[in-house]
């Protein structure tokens, strides 16, 4: 014995050949003891080979009972299954060879093939059947990175790839958990088939991060085509805090179609509230996976004092994978027909969207054609392509298309245009060609045509000691409107611009040099002048302001006094009407008389003065501006509203408040050069505390301007973070008349929101006439919505 171990120690690797049940194992170890008259073998750093098979143990220590044919080995275990591509890492290993039944005891990973990666603890694996088994929480992770969470008693058939568990959690690789009974697995299909499952999607996975979406059923079958659910509930809605969801989908088999990516369902019912509401032989709708998939959209039901009943049902045809459309018939309980299509595609350098429909009932047949067009002929130069035409002048409003295209602006004038954009290092140029159509004028006069319009800037290079930088602005149009008026223009800007010029006391001056060539050409018009005019323009504006700061413990003071003189020696054409109002934000610019043919002629000043508290946090606390406007004579071309007509214009400015964090004043006015009336003023005032916020508005005008009165309220109350209630108001206080308001209440979670708006209109639009509705919508997020857009109307019949 003692003999023997020395022979061991002596030779580090010594090769053991032991015959048992006609099997060869082959030992390769540093040291080994044999006890029990050869029954027993213990070795340390050894290696077990297994030729017949293929096995191969390596561990710190090896202890094999001969009599039993057991092997047990402990620390670092390493236990491969090189026929089945297996590989057990352990501390603890115990193999009975006869049984071919290898236990790995506590902590255990597995490896098969390199596809799975098993971890788990006491777990039983049986190398004649090839199978895996325990009782113990076991993941499973594949090698896309999708888990198999067995949560008790599991067996997995290695060779036939298949786990059957009693209780387990499936969650893929986009992160949603399926959650099962009674499962089973074909890892090789990817077949998957159990009871009472539980899918919990990916909270954001139907694009709101607040959801909590699940899926429910009695039972479920999944492969690589498809996943069908029975007795199945499915609902998106979050329910913490909440004694039931929103909203839920109870149906008979719920299906998704992995290659078509749609969900089914067949014999449903809509739950709200956990009321049945809506039952549905079959309804589908894309996977949230889809961007863009043929299939039917929200459809939408909606009533009115004019057209009565409506009901659309749009469609969505992915025509290819550049092009879609969108087709919308409309239905009226009159009989009419109105079918509105929008259609899209991405071309190499460009983007196009086209609305177009028409119009089949009773009043005749009516359409519309809008197109639109974006793109790039080159790196410089970009263009964009707008048609329109409508054929019936009150198509448009009568039947609301305002609100169900983005290309239809307006329900009055339609506008097509080809505009071409050149943009230079220095310099820009754009083109424009347009053609007007006021569907609210007569026949004749409807049309306004300008061919061409342009405006091209360049920006020229001065040496530094000019101080300054030089600019051209070109730009003019050829237009014919009201049938038989014409009007050619090319104006041309030279403007000069110096730096700012700061003195040794710390004033802040700065000029502005204008040159304006004007030339027009011109029949019938009554802003230019008959046939050929030629005009030579010259402004001088110089500014000056001195900025001054002084800051305390608690706040900073802000005071800037600001002078602008004005200087032209030409005079100005007669645009005393030109509807021009001054304050404080316009007051300083070059072109305050809005008139890019002529400039603002005579000599003026202009003063002003800012000031401006703000705490140390930089938050305004107190803000005040006032300015006037002095000339040495009187100019009755100019604008009378503005007062620019006379040697002194009214005295205007505005005031800003803040009390705190919940109330704020803003106050602006304009009132007479002797302060003796005001001419117009508007007060604006915001409160909010807590989860209540109103907004307040009044304006006026009198004495010098048209009179005029009106006052704005909007409020809501949230009265927690799903219910608000809010209320809106305009009333026109000078002839005692109440525009519009509204009250509307809405609960609103992150799966439902439910609306109720009363709203009553007292003025009169063309042929639309004053109105009062109560409406009632219902939206189910992220599928549909279902509403009645004039609830009354139907209470009352």
């Amino acid at each position: 014995m003692i003999k023997f171990k020395i022979i061991l120690s002596i030779y580090f690797f010594l090769f053991v050949i032991c015959k048992a049940n006609s099997e060869e194992i082959e030992f390769k170890s540093s040291t080994m003891d044999i006890l029990d008259d050869g029954n027993t073998v213990l070795a340390k750093d050894t290696e077990v080979f297994i030729p017949s098979k293929k096995l191969e143990i390596e561990a710190d220590n090896l202890k094999y009972d001969k009599s039993k044919n057991i092997m047990t080995f402990t620390n670092s275990v390493q236990f491969y299954d090189k026929i089945n591509k297996l590989i057990i890492e352990s501390d603890k290993i115990i193999y009975e060879k006869d049984t071919g039944l290898i236990f790995s005891e506590g902590k255990s990973k597995l490896n098969i093939e390199n596809k799975y990666n098993i971890k788990s603890k006491n777990i039983y694996y049986n190398n004649v059947s090839d199978k895996i088994f325990g009782n113990n929480l076991t993941l499973v992770e594949d090698d896309e990175s999708n888990f198999y969470i067995l949560k008790d008693k599991f067996e997995i058939n290695i060779k036939n790839e298949i786990i059957k568990t009693k209780n387990s959690t499936i969650i893929d690789n986009a992160g949603n958990r399926y959650i099962f009974n009674d499962l089973i697995i074909n890892l090789k299909t990817n077949e998957i088939a159990g009871k009472e499952i539980n899918i919990e999607f990916e909270n954001s996975y139907f694009g709101n991060a607040k959801n909590d979406p699940t899926l429910k059923g009695r039972s479920a079958y999944s492969s690589p085509d498809e996943l069908k659910v029975y007795k199945a509930v499915f609902s998106t809605c979050n329910i913490l805090n909440k004694k039931c969801r929103g909203w839920e989908l109870n149906t008979n088999e719920f299906n998704h179609d992995k290659k078509k990516k749609v969900f089914e369902y067949k014999d449903s019912w809509l739950k709200i509230f956990d009321y049945r509401v809506f039952f549905l032989p079959y309804f589908n709708h894309p996977d949230p996976t889809v961007k863009r998939k043929s299939g039917f959209l929200t459809p939408s039901y909606s009533t009115s004092e004019k057209l009565g009943i409506s009901l659309n049902v749009p469609y969505f045809k992915t025509l290819s994978v550049d092009k879609d459309v969108t087709f919308s018939p409309r239905f009226y309980a009159d009989k009419s027909f109105l079918l509105q299509n929008e259609y899209r595609q991405a071309l190499k350098n460009s983007k196009i969207i086209s609305d177009f429909g028409f119009l089949v009932g009773e009043t005749g047949t009516k359409g519309h054609f809008f197109y639109n067009q974006l793109g790039k002929l080159n790196e410089k130069v970009s263009y964009e392509l707008n048609l329109q035409d409508v054929k019936g002048d009150n198509y448009i409003k009568n039947y609301k298309l305002l609100n169900t295209s983005s290309l239809i602006k307006d329900d009055n004038l339609l506008v097509s245009n080809l505009d071409i954009n050149w943009d230079f290092t220095d310099s820009k140029l754009n083109t424009s060609f347009k053609v007007f159509k006021d569907l609210s004028r007569n026949y004749h006069d409807r049309y306004q045509y300008i061919f061409p319009e342009f405006n091209f800037t360049k920006i020229l290079e001065l040496p530094e000691n000019y101080d300054g930088n030089f600019s051209f602005n070109s730009y003019g149009y050829n237009k014919n409107y009201d049938t038989n008026v014409f009007e050619s223009t090319i104006t041309n800007d030279f403007l000069y611009s110096s730096n700012e010029l700061i003195s040794s006391q710390g004033i802040i001056s700065k000029y502005d040099l204008l040159l304006k060539n004007s030339n027009s050409y011109a029949n019938n018009s009554s802003n230019f002048e008959e046939n050929t005019e030629y005009n030579l323009f010259g402004t001088l504006k110089i500014d000056t302001s001195l900025p001054m700061q002084k800051k305390s413990q608690e706040f900073r003071h802000y005071l800037k006094p600001v002078i602008s003189y004005r200087y032209s020696p030409n005079g100005n054409k007669d645009i005393s009407s030109k509807d021009i109002e001054l304050n404080y934000n316009n007051v300083f610019s070059l072109n305050r008389i809005g008139n890019s043919h002529q400039v603002e002629g005579g000599q003026s000043i202009s003063a002003g003065i800012e000031f401006k508290k703000l705490n140390l946090d930089g938050k305004d606390i107190f803000d005040f501006k006032v300015a006037n406007v002095i000339k040495d004579k009187e100019n009755h071309k100019l604008p009378s509203k503005s007062k620019l007509n006379e040697t002194r214009s009214d005295i205007f400015g505005n005031l800003n408040f803040y009390l705190d964090d919940n109330l704020g004043i803003g106050y602006y006015f304009s009132n007479d050069k002797d302060l003796k009336y005001n001419n117009s003023q508007q007060l604006d005032l915001i409160y909010s505390v807590n989860n209540f916020i109103t907004n307040f508005s009044y304006h006026d005008e009198k004495n010098d301007l048209k009179e005029k009165e009106n006052i704005k309220n909007k409020t809501s109350l949230l009265l927690d973070e799903e219910n608000k209630i809010s209320f809106e108001l305009t009333k026109d206080l000078k002839d005692d008349f109440t525009q519009y308001y509204d009250l509307i209440y809405e609960y609103k979670t992150d799966c439902i929101s439910l609306n109720f708006s009363y709203n009553k209109s007292f003025y009169r639009d063309g042929n639309i006439e004053p109105d009062k509705s109560l409406t009632f919508l219902i939206k189910i997020i992220p599928f549909t919505e279902v509403g009645v857009t004039n609830f009354s109307n139907i209470i009352g019949n």
